[in-house]
């Protein structure tokens, strides 16, 4: 076998097994891999242009293996037989700490709804305590971030919403209606 045809298969088959695990590859790592194996000097730096040659290939012979840029333009790879486009999107956002953020936008501008707090803590999402007020507070420091407001129903859950899409009056409204309302309305 071609080592050209090897380090393809290879690389195939070391993002569909990350995306089994529920994780994205990115360039760097799939490099120390290749490099561990053996089938690439991570030193070079035509190794790192021919690895992305190949790496393009890869994605364009398996359509189930697709690349997803971070804002920072940084490419992770996963295959979709394991991951969705949209969980792996939560994971690239979940990396960039815009994650928080980035859904409660979404969900009072598409939908429109408050987001609850306790969101978070479940899956897909798996963020502790600690993470969720780590990101509360690096968000509260942040320009970009000022959108992002919240309001507490009478039975106290804290919901999440962006004000550019939801004012605050409606924004509490509908985090009443869904935290209490609906649930004593049969």
């Amino acid at each position: 076998m071609e080592q050209r045809e090897e380090i393809r298969l290879t690389i195939a088959k070391i993002i569909r097994e990350k995306s089994e695990t529920g994780q994205l590859m990115q360039f760097e790592e799939l490099l120390t891999e290749l490099a561990g194996q053996g089938l690439l000097n991570p030193e070079g730096a035509d190794q790192r242009s021919h690895l992305e040659g190949i790496l393009r290939q890869v994605v364009s012979e398996n359509e189930d293996i697709k690349e997803l840029s971070s804002k920072n333009q940084i490419p992770h790879y996963y295959s979709s037989r394991s991951l969705s486009e949209i969980y792996a999107g939560i994971l690239v956002r979940k990396e960039e700490n815009s994650l928080i953020a980035e859904i409660v936008r979404e969900n009072s501008a598409i939908y429109p709804r408050p987001v609850p707090l306790n969101i978070f803590r479940e899956p897909p999402f798996d963020l502790t305590q600690e993470e969720i007020l780590d990101y509360l507070e690096k968000m509260g420091k942040q320009g970009e971030y000022q959108d992002i407001a919240q309001t507490t129903t009478s039975i106290g859950t804290v919901f999440l919403y962006s004000n550019r899409h939801l004012d605050a009056t409606y924004a509490s409204i509908l985090a009443e209606w869904l935290d209490v309302g609906q649930a004593n309305n049969p």
